[in-house]
């Protein structure tokens, strides 16, 4: 490697961020733009790192990385001084709100998750399982804990509760991908301030609902429909039968099972691309997941009355 240039695990020991956090900030924001190798490897160079630390010392003063990632060395380092000497966290914001404290309960990798600096956020905790989490003597006080589960069972209430309860935990966010309705329509009762999600979710999406949840805690506010505890509707059709309805509607007189078909396949079309669109900040996550949501509510609304329609017309999908 050439001198002067370093490597990811290099920068990484030099500044304090993490890979996936470096990457991110890359992506996102622009905060650097390393030379590659040969391989295609990426290298930075001193000026590089040095910005890098100067970032990270500045968000962990509570900077939202999205103010501070154009800003040369001089400016940054200013600000970085100006920080110090105030004293005052969050004055990135200039309304001194303090860094959120997240925790994370999940048996499975999380690594999107280790990178809060994009949420102003620290995570505090983290735990295998509610079980751990609630034996833990440790486990800190939280505002936000996102926990990670393949299914939820009735129990999980219990455990969830006493968690919640332990760390004084303000929200809660559960990600989970089996459940019966009884038992998610009971664990939304159960607790207060819980948001239920079913998985699987991108890292964008995962990334909204936090970034959604702790724009709350800080006083903002949301839409009803994006509040709304329970999960994005499932779909009724597939792709491939509502093509065939709309050959199928094509030999009898009625054509609204052919219009209907059309603008199921819009909405879904639209539904996808406000879950996978990136926010820029918690005022486009707000907006997205609206936009998400209420296009999932009309698109399920269409679904049922083309349901109701393929059966007066005696149609056939199958």
């Amino acid at each position: 490697m050439n001198e002067g240039l370093y490597g990811m695990r290099a920068v990484a020991e030099r500044t304090g961020l993490k890979a996936p956090s470096i990457r991110m900030w890359e992506k996102r924001y622009g905060a650097v733009v390393p030379e590659r190798t040969e391989t295609n490897r990426r290298v930075y160079r001193s000026e590089d790192v040095e910005r890098l630390s100067l970032m990270k010392k500045l968000t962990d003063r509570g900077h939202a990385i999205s103010r501070i990632a154009h800003l040369g060395l001089e400016s940054l380092q200013t600000l970085l001084n100006e920080s110090l000497g105030s004293e005052i966290p969050g004055g990135g914001d200039g309304g001194g709100q303090p860094r959120r404290k997240v925790g994370i309960v999940s048996a499975g990798p999380a690594e999107m998750l280790d990178d809060m600096d994009l949420f102003e956020a620290d995570v505090v905790g983290k735990a295998e399982s509610l079980e751990m989490a609630a034996k833990d003597p440790e486990f800190p006080k939280l505002d936000l804990l996102i926990v990670e589960a393949e299914a939820l069972f009735p129990e999980t209430i219990s455990s969830l509760r006493n968690v919640v309860q332990a760390c004084d935990a303000k929200l809660s966010l559960v990600v989970y991908r089996f459940a019966s309705s009884k038992t998610v329509t009971a664990l939304a009762k159960a607790i207060v301030g819980v948001r239920l999600v079913k998985a699987p979710l991108t890292d964008i999406q995962l990334r909204r609902e936090c970034l959604v949840l702790l724009n709350s805690l800080r006083g903002g506010e949301a839409n009803p429909a994006v509040r709304q505890a329970g999960p994005i509707p499932e779909r009724l059709y597939e792709a491939d039968q509502l093509a065939r309805l709309s050959r199928i509607s094509s030999t009898i007189e009625c054509e609204c099972p052919q219009h209907m078909a059309e603008l199921l396949k819009a909405l879904s079309a639209f539904e996808k691309y406000s879950a996978e669109c990136e926010d820029r900040n918690a005022e486009d996550a707000l907006m997205h997941a609206f936009l998400h949501r209420t296009t999932a509510q009309v698109r399920r609304t269409m679904e049922e009355a083309l349901r109701h329609l393929i059966h007066s017309e005696g149609l056939k999908l199958d």
